[in-house]
């Protein structure tokens, strides 16, 4: 529902209800959005880096009218005007889908090849260009990163290849860092945006489409790792040994705090002492803690926190989650103690709070 004047607020040059809520129609009149947006995509596709060109093409794929009435390229039963338009849009997709692994065929660029890689993995089997395209070769342009040797692994563990998934996961646990590139987009739109405060919402809205795009993307299998780094497998202590070098890497080199929480669960295996794991979970809780609620189209307190998301954003482009997790640690001036604490009050206040609903549940 629009808005009405004498309830609303001015935050950023538009009109946002008490309540946080605006009028869609407002925010894209007064912010230009949709000519903001084909700037955007125009900056992208002209700029020298052929990583921008391939966002570009990745931008592309969304905010026209033809969006596809169900995801990925099966439409659901449909009639008439639905369905042609989910005909174009899935034609559409296909298209931008296949441009991007052409360009990632002949790349030198890990990012470009990272892009289309994942933009091609929300369709199993491959099709069309997207069968030029395997984590080998991501591996081969990216040789210090274990993020592509984490699809080697469950692509082995789906032939049962025990050779091939004992390969992957010592390149895994050898590797430099583990680099995903989930942020890289969203750092782009940021990058190429005007800075004016009347543009801030759209720009946050953008950048909230590209991370939107980008966990819509094909994700990392974290499951063979799991299987591969179990209990019973941990008995062998060069198993041990190389899930523990694992789970350094993924907590203390990642990109994401989903490696960062899978890392943990690693180290709690092969034996990271209490206190460690404690202190990580703690870190990271406070962290997400400290980052508040606002959202692209409706931020808890108006244009301060449209700029707040936008820093964020800008400190996750520059250096991965788990960087500025760390940073955010550093500056906070709390001990490890004090995180390990907070870990175990939390924890034991989630026990009596599950421990309250089971009792209520059983007396109804």
């Amino acid at each position: 529902m629009a808005a009405t004047r004498s309830s609303c607020v001015v935050a950023c040059g538009w009109k946002a209800a008490p309540d946080g809520s605006v009028d869609a129609e407002d925010l894209a009149r007064v912010t230009r959005w949709p000519e903001l947006r084909a700037r955007l995509v125009d900056r992208l596709r002209a700029d020298s880096s052929e990583f921008a060109r391939a966002a570009s093409v990745l931008l592309g794929l969304t905010g026209t009218d033809d969006t596809p009435v169900a995801t990925g390229d099966s439409a659901i039963p449909c009639a008439g005007v639905e369905c042609e338009t989910n005909r174009r849009a899935a034609a559409r997709v296909a298209e931008g889908r296949d441009t991007l692994a052409r360009m990632a065929a002949t790349t030198g660029d890990p990012r470009v090849y990272a892009l289309a890689f994942n933009t091609c993995g929300r369709t199993q089997p491959a099709e069309g260009a997207c069968q030029l395209l395997n984590p080998e070769q991501w591996a081969r342009l990216d040789p210090d990163n274990a993020a592509p040797w984490l699809f080697v692994l469950a692509q082995a563990g789906q032939r049962r290849d025990a050779a091939a998934q004992n390969e992957a996961l010592f390149r895994l646990s050898t590797s430099a860092r583990s680099d995903q590139y989930f942020f890289a987009v969203p750092g782009l739109v940021i990058e190429h945006l005007p800075t004016d405060e009347a543009a801030t919402p759209a720009v946050l809205t953008l950048a909230a489409e590209a991370i939107g795009l980008a966990a819509a993307q094909s994700v990392s299998s974290y499951q063979t790792l799991l299987e591969q780094c179990k209990p019973s497998a941990l008995r062998d202590a060069n198993r041990r040994q190389t899930c523990g070098a694992a789970a350094e890497l993924l907590v203390e080199r990642s990109d994401t705090l989903l490696d960062f929480g899978i890392g943990v669960a690693l180290g709690q295996r092969v034996g990271w002492s209490e206190d460690r794991i404690d202190r990580l979970r703690g870190e990271q809780s406070a962290y997400v803690e400290s980052l508040g609620s606002s959202s692209a189209l409706g931020p808890a307190d108006g244009c301060s926190g449209i700029r707040r998301d936008l820093a964020t954003l800008g400190r996750h482009a520059r250096l991965g989650e788990v960087g500025a997790l760390r940073e955010w640690v550093a500056q906070s001036g709390r001990s490890p103690a004090n995180f390990i604490r907070a870990e175990r009050e939390a924890r034991v206040r989630m026990a009596a709070a599950a421990s309250a609903a089971s009792a209520a549940s059983a007396a109804r």
